[in-house]
């Protein structure tokens, strides 16, 4: 019985066994797995998520990437990482796994690189924009601030036309000051970056290699940028550039080749339309028949060109034994599409990134190096160009025979504007001269070195690893020389120097900036899951000192120094030809500055100023729950611009999120929403650059050379003037407001956000008129007002199909801001410039209206539609038209910008195309009003060229130049990039992956503006550089 029992037990066991196998496999057969797991340069993926698919059983990949995990033998797991692509890998019995995950573009956009540290975009509570650019944004561009253009909402980025330095303006939900910069903070690396322009006239972004640019990140409200204090009033634009990796070393070469041609040039009258308006109007028979020639030259033809331009790039990361470093070298050529004009650049770059210490200390240092060599042309020769005579040649050769001068002809050749008096040779004053030899006889071109760099370190201490404390040591230096050389005998010689000197000149100028940066701070953060809470805590100090120091040849008013010997005015001797000598009363000046400085015993004008910043911030960011998001931020900034009383400001900041989509009442959404987050935010920042450097003291200027008093002995006294000060000057402060809400739907294959904010600046900043009798001076930086922003930002990103083989993705964004100055302590103030003659200006600082509104004549039109000169509407009814008449209306910024983008990817070919609008911006035509003005046709002897217009006036009512028929709605469609792609994923064994492409920029634009071009960003169209198109061919190889 007792057997027969034993083995009814050992049955029973058996079949239970069997049921529990059969019931639970897992159970069965669960095993350990190990693994490692890193990107594809072999850097550890440190946290990376690692969970058995369907199930809450999981781990994280600790310091070296490495983990453990027990799971059945034929499970999967779903390993993620921000910033990677997720990847399911099948166990299939294996008990260790090397893993490597692949970037994503678009996924590395939910990480947000801010001040002080990043977070994850799903904790972000401020207004934040990230610009991750691949190849295809960095091939085309030649600049840092060209992958700006259109990639945020809100986010304006105006260029400088066809200028080959890629200047431009850059404006973050509008403007916040009137006169103080309105320029957004740049941050490189964790340094911030001058506003100031070196003597070479190029900014920071100009000198970035687009190839070597990891992430750029836009910070637009006062909740995200407060930790930036007193330079983040008008955003923040924080840069990272590329790293050392760890793993084998990965190698990176870029080549582009660009062909540029201007878009669209000035449409002026060709020989035969001005040859007929002059003897419509002037008769054939008239003076000004007399100075007709009997060719046809096109001015613009002569000095715009097809430039062809190149760059290169070489980028090497790895590890040299336990050291990550990326070493990486570019060289850039742009050569403008004005002759003579071009930028040639060479950009080294060194990064380490070491840890030591079981990884407890990290140190992220990066120096690079910048050489450009600007050939600036002569942006005057373009001008000179759509208004010079187009029935004169070129050359003009009018022989030398006489005289000890060795030149051969008159103004070195070339058709000029002179008369002939008692025998004399005269050129004109007060004329348009030949654009060809204003560019070939000049040479005006800049060297400028510059390097910037950081070291941090980041040390987590080992009692307490969630604390750290981080110090950061950074630099940035620039040196520049800026030339500019004029031939003898040429028209520049004879005009622009003193006395009509005639001779060779060479005028230089130099200029050395430094900013150099200290930053510590303390960092604690950590998880409790008791509470289910996270504090990101972070408090610290910063000092920084920007000095610049220069000098130029001569006095401040009176530039250069002479390279030849004057000449004295060439004299006809009756048969054609002519006599020049070299003028004997200048031979002592050759090596001489025309007027020297007093005070310097070389006679050079030299300057020097400095600003220094002291800080100390806070910061926390507090989650509960993960869906209950709060930070707070203070920031006190002490500046060396204003007096002691006011030299302290802080900046407080305040903002809150909430993640609703992880609430459980949420939970049946879950199948479709991805994101959805409400946040909203408030905070103050400062601003404090206007006028110079010490605004709130006494200083004194030496007066110009030569104006000397007598001290009564005999001798002479050089006087100083007061300058004049302002010791009240205050901080301007921007208080922002943000409301914003982020989603994302079906596994974010929809994401977007939109988001209302108001900006009030008080205490507003700006040089302004002062009564007479009360200063030295006629204007002075004073805090005059209040200013407001307000507007709507909304931005979607979408991928209606993915499939293996295709993947369509889509991106619009519009912004619209309202702009107005609400109080100017009952001032007006008219600026801006345009119009014509001396001082005109056609804009106006009022209250109640939009910053630089236009101010202007309303215009009275005849029955033919065309307007009447003299005729303007009486806005007063007093019967006398007078400025009191002008009307304030339209802004020069647009009130709604839109971006939409689309890109096909089909196996290993993309396609993609960028449009951007501009709506409501206005326009002043400026360069359209001189070009139609018949009274000035013919003046100084010389006959100038006019644009073909439907209609020309021709009267002596300056109030004209005033009228509101000039202002033109410059609104536009600009298609920005059109490209194509081809991906060669696996060559030489898989060792090699190669990208060619093709792309073409600006295109074309869809406007009813008649002007050159509709994006100005003064609103005054006197510019007539015209923007290039640009066709490019690249290839971008990884081996």
């Amino acid at each position: 019985m007792k057997n027969l029992c034993f083995h009814l037990n050992r049955k029973l066991w058996v079949t239970m066994a069997m049921l529990l196998t059969l019931a639970f496999p897992s159970l069965a057969q669960k095993i350990t797995v190990t693994g490692h797991v890193a990107d594809e340069l072999g850097e550890d993926l440190i946290g990376a998520t690692i969970m058995e698919k369907g199930t809450s059983n999981g781990t994280s990949a600790d310091i070296d990437g490495n983990f453990t995990i027990n799971v059945p033998a034929n499970a999967t797991l779903v390993v993620s990482y921000v910033g990677y692509d997720p990847m399911d890998v099948p166990v299939n019995g294996q008990t260790h796994l090397n893993i490597v995950m692949k970037q994503n573009a678009t996924l590395l956009a939910e990480t947000v690189v801010i001040g002080y540290g990043s977070v994850k975009k799903s904790d972000a509570t401020g207004s934040v924009a990230i610009v991750t650019p691949d190849d295809i944004d960095a091939g085309i561009s030649t600049s840092a601030q060209d992958l700006l253009v259109g990639a945020s909402p809100g986010v304006v980025v105006t260029t400088s036309g066809g200028d080959p330095t890629g200047n431009a303006n850059i404006r973050i939900r509008g403007g916040s000051s009137l006169s103080a910069s309105n320029n957004p903070l740049i941050v490189i690396d964790g340094v911030p970056q001058t506003n100031q322009s070196n003597a070479g006239g190029t900014n920071a972004l100009t000198m970035i290699n687009p190839q070597n640019i990891e992430s750029m990140t836009i910070l637009k409200d006062a909740s995200a940028t407060a930790i930036y204090g007193s330079r983040a009033s008008n955003g923040v634009i924080i840069i990272t550039t590329k790293k050392g990796r760890s793993g084998k070393p990965q190698v990176t070469f870029t080549a582009n080749l660009y062909i540029d041609y201007a878009r669209r040039t000035a449409d002026v009258m060709n020989a035969g339309q001005f040859r007929e308006l002059v003897y419509n109007k002037f008769g054939q028979n008239s003076a000004a028949a007399g100075y007709l020639g009997d060719t046809n030259t096109d001015w613009q033809d002569q000095i715009f060109r097809t430039a062809v331009s190149s760059d290169y790039s070489l980028a090497v990361a790895g590890t040299a034994g336990v050291l990550p470093y990326r070493v990486d070298v570019s060289y850039t050529n742009n050569n403008g599409i004005l002759e003579a004009s071009s930028m040639d650049r060479v950009t080294v770059g060194l990064a380490l990134t070491p840890k030591f210490f079981n990884d407890h200390l990290s140190i992220n240092a990066k120096v690079k190096g910048f050489y450009v060599r600007n050939n600036w042309g002569q942006s005057g020769a373009i001008g000179q160009a759509v208004s010079y005579n187009p029935t004169l040649p070129v050359r003009n050769y009018q022989p030398i025979t006489g005289g000890n001068s060795g030149f051969a002809y008159l103004y070195n050749g070339y058709t000029e504007p002179w008369t002939l008096a008692g025998g004399q040779v005269n050129l004109e004053n007060n004329a348009t001269y030949n654009p060809v030899a204003t560019i070939d006889q000049t040479k005006n071109y800049s060297n400028v070195y510059r390097s910037n760099g950081n070291i941090q370190f980041d040390y987590s201490f080992h009692f307490l690893p969630e604390l750290h404390a981080n110090l950061n040591l950074g630099y940035d230096v620039t040196k520049s020389n800026d030339y500019y050389i004029v031939e003898a005998n040429s028209h520049m010689a004879w005009k622009d120097l003193p006395n009509n000197y005639g001779g060779g000149s060479s005028r230089q100028q130099y200029a050395f900036r430094s900013n150099t940066l200290l930053e510590f701070y303390l960092n604690y953060k950590k998880e409790f899951e008791a509470i289910k809470s996270m504090l990101d805590a972070t408090a610290g100090y910063t000092w920084s000192r920007d000095a610049a120091n220069g000098w130029n040849d001569g006095s401040n008013s009176i530039q250069g120094v002479a390279t030849t010997q004057g000449l004295s005015s060439a004299i006809a001797n009756g048969d054609g030809t002519y006599t020049l000598n070299w003028n004997p009363a200048t031979a002592d000046q050759v090596g001489k500055p025309f007027q020297a400085d007093d005070i310097d015993a070389n006679g050079n004008y030299h300057w020097k100023n400095h600003l220094q910043l002291l800080s100390f911030f806070g910061r926390v960011n507090y989650t509960f729950k993960e869906r209950y998001l709060l930070t707070a931020t203070v920031r006190g900034d002490a500046t060396s611009r204003f007096s002691k009383d006011n030299r302290w400001g802080v900046f407080p900041a305040v903002a809150l999120g909430w993640r609703i989509n992880d609430e459980a009442f949420m939970a049946d959404a879950a199948g479709w929403l991805s994101d959805l987050k409400l946040r909203a935010g408030w905070g103050e920042t400062g601003q404090q650059a206007v006028g110079n450097y010490y605004n709130y003291i006494p200083t004194y200027t030496v007066s110009s050379p030569g104006s000397y008093y007598t001290n009564g002995m005999g001798g002479w006294l050089t006087p100083y003037f007061p300058d004049g000060y302002n010791p009240d000057l205050k901080w301007e402060t921007t208080e922002t407001w943000n409301a914003g809400i982020d989603f994302g739907f079906f596994n974010n294959r929809i994401t977007g956000a939109i988001e209302y904010y108001k900006r009030n600046t008080r205490d507003l900043l700006s040089t302004v008129p002062v009564a007479a009798g009360s200063s030295t001076v006629a204007y002075l930086p004073q805090n005059i007002g209040k200013m407001e922003n307000y507007g709507i930002e909304f931005a979607i990103n979408a991928k209606p199909i993915v499939t293996d083989n295709f993947t369509w993705t889509l991106s619009y964004n519009v912004g619209w801001n309202h702009n107005e100055i609400t109080d100017l302590n009952g001032l007006t103030f008219e600026v801006g410039g345009g119009g014509g003659g001396t001082g005109g200006n056609v804009q106006i600082q009022k209250e109640g209206y939009p910053a630089y509104s236009f101010n202007l004549f309303q215009q009275v039109y005849g029955a033919d539609g065309n307007p009447i000169p003299g005729a303007y509407v009486d806005q007063n009814g007093d019967g006398v038209i007078d400025p009191k008449d002008k009307v304030v209306r339209y802004s020069k910024d647009p009130k709604v910008t839109m971006t939409f983008g689309s890109n096909f990817r089909y196996k290993q070919w993309d396609f993609g195309f960028t449009l951007r609008a501009s709506i409501g911006n206005y326009m002043y035509a400026d360069a359209l009003r001189s070009g139609t003005d018949m009274s000035g046709m013919f003046r100084n002897n010389q006959l100038s060229n006019l644009w073909v217009a439907d209609y020309y006036y021709d009267t002596t009512d300056t109030n004209f130049s005033y009228s509101d028929y000039w202002l033109r709605n410059a609104s536009f469609l600009r298609c920005d990039n059109i490209n194509l792609g081809y991906t060669f994923e696996n060559l030489l064994n898989d060792n090699l992956k190669l990208r060619i492409f093709a792309a073409v920029q600006n295109p074309f634009v869809i406007t009813k503006y008649k002007g050159l071009d509709p994006e100005v960003f003064s609103g005054v169209d006197g510019n007539i550089y015209p923007r290039a198109t640009t066709w490019s061919l690249g290839v971008v190889a990884n081996f």
